[in-house]
């Protein structure tokens, strides 16, 4: 057999456990309006830098989707009924499902750790050759690019088997199928209702609190007194660099400039605010890529001198925008009632598969 599940370009990329959905819902056009409907909330962790996710977008679970249909096992449950996990893997393809996994890097070339160490990783299988005896392999690379690769079957056999040998704490074996039925229209008083949250620094976990305990993480505009906390740090010297942080910053100023585009098309009077969520992108890539020529081309007093005002613009700008938004928002004509089918915006990355990352 041979089949490749096609790909698109994910909308966020800083950590696997989200970027391997959104790659498969960026294959589906009509899924942009549940995506930029989500997306808004924002979550960092008390316990960093020892957290596996600092910083990063809070939703209940990333593989919840009315356009993704999720069959969620785990490697007890593949032990349990004898599957191979080649075997499992090949026909799950063959069915449109794409399978995702964590695997030993060890055993993979193009990683990293590729015989060189051990390492549990998430990786999300795209496409299979039974006459190459071969899989596609999507996830980030050793030379930190987000991209398919080709792996040889039997190595995958390898990798899978040797995380019964060496520490691994992220157990899920999911299979993830675009759903091309699903429907889901952007509402404005859904997104105006996010954006409330976001601006009080509500904990959006207390939506889901009968399915789980509160996740206690600094939300929304509260989230920027850590980490201008770690950024004042680093440029003390006194944090480690971690180019995630500001990563994530910039990930999300660009879903928001999408999502005013997408806003200002049902809500014309939201255009002006557009071009001040371009102006708020462009000082947090600026600190993304400052930071990572601070670190990697030798100390620079510019980005020394500019990241904390910046850091300051971005949110300034952010609590502006998304006051004026909420207005206007407010004034706008609908029949739809303010507090009713909000979707669950975030939770957990572990409920979607723990790890991952850039």
């Amino acid at each position: 057999m041979r089949r490749q599940l096609p790909l698109g370009e994910p909308l966020a990329r800083g950590y696997q456990f989200y970027a391997f959905p959104l790659a498969i819902l960026a294959t589906e056009a009509r899924a942009r309006d549940w995506i930029l409907s989500n997306y808004i909330h924002v979550a960092f962790d008390p316990k960093a830098p020892d957290s596996p996710v600092p910083f990063g977008f809070y939703l209940y679970d990333h593989a919840i989707s009315p356009w993704l249909e999720v069959v969620r096992t785990s490697r007890e449950w593949v032990a349990c009924v004898g599957a191979d996990i080649v075997a499992l893997c090949r026909d799950s393809i063959g069915a449109g499902y794409y399978p995702y996994l964590n695997l030993d890097e060890h055993h993979l070339p193009g990683r990293a750790p590729y015989q060189q160490w051990h390492q549990t990783h998430d990786v999300l299988l795209s496409g299979v050759d039974d006459d190459e005896g071969t899989f596609t392999v999507y996830g980030y690379t050793a030379n930190g690019s987000l991209r398919t690769t080709t792996v040889g079957q039997d190595d995958v056999a390898r990798a899978y088997a040797s995380l019964d040998e060496v520490e691994n704490d992220c157990f899920q074996v999911y299979f993830y199928r675009l759903r091309p039925d699903a429907s889901y229209r952007m509402r404005l008083h859904v997104v105006g209702g996010a954006f409330e949250e976001y601006l009080s620094g509500a904990n959006p976990s207390r939506r889901v609190d009968m399915l789980q305990e509160e996740w206690e993480r600094a939300y929304g505009v509260d989230s920027y007194v850590p980490l201008r906390g770690y950024l004042r740090d680093y440029l003390n010297g006194d944090a480690a660099y971690d180019i995630r942080y500001l990563h994530v910053l910039w990930e999300h100023k660009r879903l928001m400039t999408e999502r005013f585009l997408r806003l200002a098309e049902l809500a014309p009077a939201l255009a002006p605010l557009v071009d001040d969520c371009r102006a708020m992108q462009t000082d947090a890539v600026a600190l993304r890529n400052g930071m990572l020529w601070h670190e990697q081309k030798g100390r620079s007093s510019r980005f020394v001198e500019e990241a904390m005002p910046r850091l300051e613009r971005v949110f300034d700008t952010e609590v502006r925008v998304l006051r004026q938004a909420v207005e206007e928002i407010r004034r706008h004509p609908t029949q739809e009632p303010a507090t009713d089918h909000r979707p669950v915006h975030q939770g957990t990355p572990t409920d979607a598969g723990r790890g991952g990352g850039t």
